[in-house]
């Protein structure tokens, strides 16, 4: 049975798509496989599915292996010069979807201090520190 995914393992699951080769098919299958080899537990298709962090990381790996948004090249390079081309593209893909991320989350911000300024909510009051218990 498929275990429910803490932040941590969507986090590392995302990880795993940063760093899939561009060069290996990847598929819904594939990524299960993968995340019970590399992190030693079970999931679904479906569970990975759910997570919208998963998802849009597949989506965009996805379209890289697939060929319809990079330039493969045809040159062919020295080894030592091909491991460190496949380290930069992980490394950009990697980067690019922490942006995106990023993005999204000071837009949800943006939506909660509107709402909270519209109820009367002070900055002091959600700068407030959490309590011990939910730290």
């Amino acid at each position: 049975m498929a275990r429910h995914l803490t932040d941590k393992d969507i986090a590392d699951i995302v990880e795993i798509l940063d760093e899939w080769p561009v060069d290996a098919k990847l598929s819904w299958d594939r990524l299960v496989d993968a995340v019970e080899h590399d992190l030693k537990f079970q999931t679904t298709r479906q569970t990975l599915q759910k997570q919208v962090r998963i998802k849009s990381a597949f989506g965009e790996v996805k379209a890289i292996v697939s060929g319809r948004t990079t330039n493969k090249d045809k040159i062919s390079l020295p080894p030592s010069l091909r491991i460190a081309s496949e380290r930069l593209e992980k490394k950009d893909r990697e980067i690019t979807r922490l942006k995106r991320e990023n993005q999204q989350l000071l837009e949800q911000f943006h939506v909660w201090l509107y709402n909270a300024s519209r109820k009367n909510v002070r900055i002091e009051e959600l700068s407030t520190p959490l309590p011990e218990k939910y730290r």
